[in-house]
């Protein structure tokens, strides 16, 4: 306790006096220098070799060694020397030493870069913690390096807090697993530039993980401080080192070095006061120099390359980087380097643009994961370099020269030419050289199917091998049955019609042209192209309106232009392109675009979806917003893909610390890859290069309103559902209708102007809009006017069993045909049931769906009606006027009478449909190919120009038919069977009025809104059966519940029906499902029927056994005078004695 207070006292007088006690003291070459204590030694230092290295490097100093327990007694004994080095490495014995160095006058030397315990004679001879931290930022400053990744320990830890914003810091502890950390934890950060602050043996096994996970290539860099440099020999790393100590080796080099460094500076000193004054100038401090020198290793050798003197650089030599490089590192996220082929040369060649549109997508999705909103490689920046070697046409010559003058900039991975037959080009050149990496694209040449032959393609695209046998699935959906095609002579296109005929040959499409005009060589421009005009002939001598072609850009261009030199213009043909991105490519700006635009417009192509989901409607809506609302390449979406499968890849490695650079991995890596992308599941089927594909997106394009052309979406074909197509937009084809037209040019008629010249005829279509309006508000009023002036009365309901008669049969068979008429009045039954639309057809007359109206079969058939009709009225006249009671010597009257009979209720109400259609076919004339009426010509033959010669004629014999037929046809339908004395079933005149109405009504919208609209159609025709379904409910049509109930399934049955057939329109498909589905609903309303009739619908018709066929000869030679006279026996009911006193 004494000694403390002697101790403190002495230290307030020491200043005081330290001047005047030490005035004549010299200055000795004594060195005292305590060793550590025994339990620290080997710690940070060997002893035994610093002190071998300060005495021989220094054999002028007296060195006097002493064991630190000898502390007190050596610095008493040896007085004369008054500068001490500390070498004890316990902060109690630093203490305890450093109180005895003020007590006996000596200077306290010591190395710690942060002192624990020191008086004003305490100096250390390394510099400060602070010191070095902040020559360490100035470095960074001077490169500009913000960010990267920190290795520190404990005790250097805390001086990087502060910036753990910036920087991963990594704090390394004695029993941390080096590898796991470097190779797991250290690649998903995406660092660039590594620091490293840590002690000599954990710095050595940092730098050897750091190598081996190749993170230490071209564009990174690496800091070391001194004691973490000492064996260095990474190419191109930066050491900060105090300066006079950089070559140090060790740390007993470093310590000896700054120690003798710290002697020197007071070597000349004549006493003690200059010590302390030489220290206390140069180490204000009391820590060594704030000076220190950069070091970097070229040549495994230590080359000095600037210093940092009071916190300034000064780099008066360039270093070199990791990869030999003298390029600066930048402080970013770590680069991924990707090459791409997205150039427009083709050499001796016509550019493309289609290469530089596509690459919109790859660039975008690299902007996404870049800016990190993709969720993948998040500390990474992906670069892609561009090569123009090559477009569409592959030149092995300037393609090997270009690709070998930037070897180096392949990348990671290399994404090929969207053109097969560049991209094939491509991938062999790279197999001749052994140049293995993965190799990408979205080709569709079955040449790439195999993963044995090309190892390192594959591609987000399906093979032409799955997609081409589809076209025909396609086309045949949609009602197409010939086509034309047109392969390019190569490998590509070889391949290509060799698919697509096998899937024609299945689904039964016919290629119409002859095999010797299907082929047309490469290479051609538009001059040379003239000389297979031949082939292009024979296309067009097909007749074929549709005509696929398996061409490629530019070539394409050039046939599309020859077609229209040959004389084919819009609405001719129909082309189907295989590759989509052409829609795009005929665009381009120049000379013959109003070629391009003339037979390329509409034409239609499939492919697989594109912008789907979350991520491909975000993708699209940002392609558009960068590229001024310019519709992005049919490619885009598929090269979007292509990036996020790679960085999949590479996120799934990096973060599961695999070598990502290594080829054969990434490559296998990239084949087990499975993400949703822009264009919906992104899977590489194994075993082959091909991307599995479910569902393939069908495409045309069209003029829209403001004459621009423009893209739009049909529908989506499933090549693994049973509902293969399904379309949500249906094909506009030239005329701007949704009608398709026939499968060959000139097929209906030989009309006498080419089809070319035909187009819709507005002002035909308002007309016969109008004619069909204006005839059904007259049939409405003409049949209001005859219900109510003759007919309005009710039927007296069968309650006894009668006997079936020949007429009770006939009404029966009437509302099983009315079943099918009705069905024909609905919507296009073709994708259900082809016999069944057939059958309905030719109870309705709809002639031009079941035979061919040539060479004037139309005016047979008009004709004939027209004859029937002038029938009818006699028969009328005859019976209204009783012309064969009043003249009975006229036999002619007698027959007419008798004929009526069996003719009014067919004529009168079978016929009353297809004679109400036929006339009002005379008045369609929606096509024209001029802009007056008399240029519109009749739509069921071309010859017949309308509203002159004999089409005028004609439509006013039918004008004045139809007024003739539909009253009386109205007035005697209840008229014929109240003539009947053996009818027992009688329909309610009300029914019978308003099914006149609505069969008008049906006749109309068959005529006009069918033909505009067929979806349209049907749901309309849904919702008037619907309507008149309900008014037989209520208003019970017959006399006799069981053909009320029969007559209403069977129109539940036509509604049913037409449900259907909507559906199937709408999917433009012939759907098992939709058919099994009719047969169920036909099937349950058959048994509902009977089920209901067994309950509630006693029979009160019957026949009796033998003689029938007897009587029905009996009735066909008697029933004409015996029904009349029976009629006038019968007693009069109100109905009957009414209609005398009309009469």
């Amino acid at each position: 306790m004494l000694r403390m207070w002697f101790i403190l006292l002495r230290r307030l007088f020491l200043k005081l006096f330290l001047v005047a006690l030490l005035l004549n003291l010299s200055l000795s070459l004594e060195i005292i220098l305590i060793q550590s204590n025994e339990n620290f030694k080997g710690n940070l230092w060997n002893e035994e070799t610093l002190i071998n290295y300060l005495v021989d490097a220094s054999p002028q100093i007296d060195w006097h060694i002493c064991p630190y327990i000898s502390a007190a007694k050596c610095i008493e004994f040896y007085q004369d020397s008054y500068i001490l080095i500390d070498l004890s490495q316990d902060l109690t014995t630093q203490a305890e030493i450093s109180e005895l160095c003020r007590e006996y006058k000596k200077v306290h030397l010591v190395a710690q870069d942060e002192f624990k315990y020191h008086n004003d004679l305490t100096f250390s001879v390394i510099s400060s913690k602070k010191a070095k931290f902040s020559a360490f930022f100035t470095l960074l400053n001077f490169y500009n390096w913000s960010k990267g990744t920190i290795f520190t320990n404990w005790y250097n830890q805390e001086m990087f807090l502060n910036f753990t914003e910036s920087f991963n810091l990594l704090t390394i502890e004695s029993m941390i697993d080096m590898e796991n950390l470097i190779m797991r934890v250290v690649p998903p950060l995406g660092s660039t530039l590594y620091y490293i602050f840590t002690q000599n043996n954990e710095s050595i096994s940092i730098q050897t993980y750091l190598i081996e996970a190749n993170l230490l290539t071209e564009g990174n860099g690496i800091i070391l401080n001194q004691k973490s440099g000492y064996r260095c020999k990474i190419e191109g790393a930066l050491i900060v080192t105090d300066m006079g100590n950089e070559y140090a080796d060790s740390e007993e080099k470093y310590l000896g070095s700054s120690i003798l460094t710290f002697l020197k500076e007071i070597e000349n000193s004549e006493n003690f006061l200059d010590v302390v004054n030489i220290l206390e100038k140069e180490h204000n401090s009391h820590y060594g120099q704030n000076k220190f020198s950069i070091i970097n290793i070229q040549g495994g050798e230590r080359v000095i390359i600037g210093s940092i003197i009071e916190g300034v650089a000064f780099m008066p030599n360039n270093p070199i980087f990791p990869g030999n490089t003298t390029s600066i590192p930048k402080s970013h996220k770590k680069i991924l380097d990707i090459s791409i082929e997205a150039g427009s040369t083709n050499p001796n060649y016509s550019p493309s643009t289609v290469g530089p549109l596509a690459a919109r997508g790859s660039y975008l999705a690299v902007s996404y994961i870049n800016a990190g909103t993709s969720g993948i490689l998040s500390n990474f920046q992906i670069n892609m370099f561009n090569y123009d070697c090559g477009a569409s046409v592959y030149n092995a010559t300037f393609s090997k020269a270009c690709f070998q003058k930037d070897f180096d900039s392949f990348g990671l991975a290399h994404i090929v030419s969207y053109a097969s037959s560049m991209a094939l080009g491509t991938v062999k050149l790279f197999k001749s050289l052994n140049w293995n990496f993965p190799l990408l694209g979205i080709n569709s040449d079955p040449s790439f199917n195999s993963s044995t032959l090309y190892p390192w393609y594959q591609r987000v695209w399906p093979s032409s091998s799955f997609t081409l046998p589809l076209i025909p699935v396609l086309l045949r959906s949609l009602g197409w049955q010939k086509a034309a095609i047109l392969y390019q002579n190569d490998s590509w296109g070889q391949n290509g019609y060799y698919f697509l005929n096998l899937g024609a040959n299945t689904h039964n499409l016919i290629l119409v042209n002859p095999d010797n005009t299907r082929a047309i060589p490469i290479g051609l421009d538009r001059n040379t192209i003239k000389n297979h005009s031949d082939i292009l002939q024979g296309v067009i001598d097909s007749n074929a309106r549709l005509v696929i072609l398996l061409v490629q850009v530019p070539l394409v261009q050039y046939v599309i232009e020859a077609f229209y030199d040959l004389g084919l213009r819009r609405g001719d043909i129909l082309i189907f392109v295989s590759v989509p991105d052409i829609l795009s490519n005929i665009l381009t700006t120049d000379d013959y675009l109003y070629k391009r635009l003339e037979i390329g417009v509409p034409m239609m192509t499939f492919f697989g979806q594109q912008w789907v989901g979350k991520l491909g409607e975000g993708a699209y809506s940002k392609i558009l917003q960068l590229y001024n609302n310019t519709a992005p390449s049919s490619f885009a979406c598929h090269y979007f893909d292509i990036i996020y499968l790679i960085g999949h890849a590479l996120d799934f490695m990096i973060n599961r610390g695999q070598d990502y650079t290594n080829p054969y991995k990434l490559e296998s890596v990239i084949r087990n890859t499975q993400f949703i992308g822009c264009s919906g599941s992104v899977i590489i089927e194994k075993g082959s290069n091909d991307r599995f594909v479910s569902v393939l997106s069908v495409q045309a394009d069209k003029f829209d309103i403001n004459g621009n052309v423009v893209k739009y979406f049909i529908g989506e074909l499933k090549p693994y559902s049973t509902q293969m197509l399904q379309i949500s937009t249906p094909l506009i084809y030239p005329d701007g209708t949704t009608i398709k037209p026939a499968d060959l040019r000139n097929q209906n008629t030989d009309c006498p102007f080419p089809d070319s010249e035909i187009k819709t005829f507005v002002k035909g279509k308002i007309l016969v809009f109008c004619i069909c309006f204006a005839i059904t508000l007259i049939s409405i009023i003409i049949t209001f006017i005859i219900w109510k002036r003759w007919w309005k009365f009710s039927i007296e309901e069968l309650k006894e069993k009668q006997e079936i008669s020949f007429q009770d049969a006939v009404v029966a068979a009437t509302i099983a045909i009315e079943f099918f008429q009705f069905a024909s009045m609905g919507p296009n039954m073709s994708y259900l049931s082809s016999a069944l639309g057939n059958f309905s057809n030719s109870l309705t007359l709809e002639m031009t769906n079941i035979i061919k109206l040539r060479n004037g079969m139309f005016w047979i058939i008009v004709d004939a009606v027209y004859g029937l009709i002038v029938l009818w009225l006699s028969m009328c006249g005859v019976i209204l006027l009783r012309l064969d009671e009043k003249y009975l010597h006229f036999t002619l009257f007698r027959f007419i009478a008798w004929l009526a009979d069996y003719m009014m209720p067919i004529l009168g109400n079978l016929c009353f449909i297809p004679f109400i259609s036929i006339c009002l076919d005379i008045f369609v004339c929606d096509q024209s190919i001029g802009d007056n009426f008399t240029d519109s010509f009749l739509s069921y033959d071309c010859y017949y120009f309308c509203w002159k010669g004999e089409h005028l004629a004609y439509a006013i014999l039918s004008f004045f038919a139809l007024l003739c037929y539909e009253p009386l046809a109205v007035f005697c339908r209840p008229l014929w069977q109240e003539f009947q004395s053996l009818l027992h079933v009688k329909a309610a005149p009300l029914f019978l009025m308003v099914k006149t109405i609505i069969q008008v009504a049906l006749i109309v919208m068959n005529k006009t809104v069918k033909r505009a609209q067929d979806i349209t159609h049907g749901a309309l025709f849904v919702l008037v059966m619907i309507i008149y379904i309900a008014f037989l409910f209520k208003f019970k049509p017959y006399n006799y519940s069981r053909f009320n109930l029969w007559q209403n399934l069977s129109l539940i049955g036509v509604v049913w029906l037409a449900i259907l057939s909507t559906i199937a329109l709408g999917a433009k498909g012939n759907s098992a499902i939709l058919t099994v589905l009719l047969c169920a609903g036909w099937a349950m309303i058959g048994i509902s029927g009977l089920y209901i009739q067994k309950k509630k619908c006693p029979s009160l018709l019957f026949r009796k056994k033998g003689n029938d066929t007897t009587n029905l000869f009996k009735f066909a030679f008697t029933f004409g005078r015996s029904s009349r006279k029976a009629l006038t026996r019968i007693a009069p009911s109100s109905a009957s004695s009414e209609l005398q006193h009309n009469k």
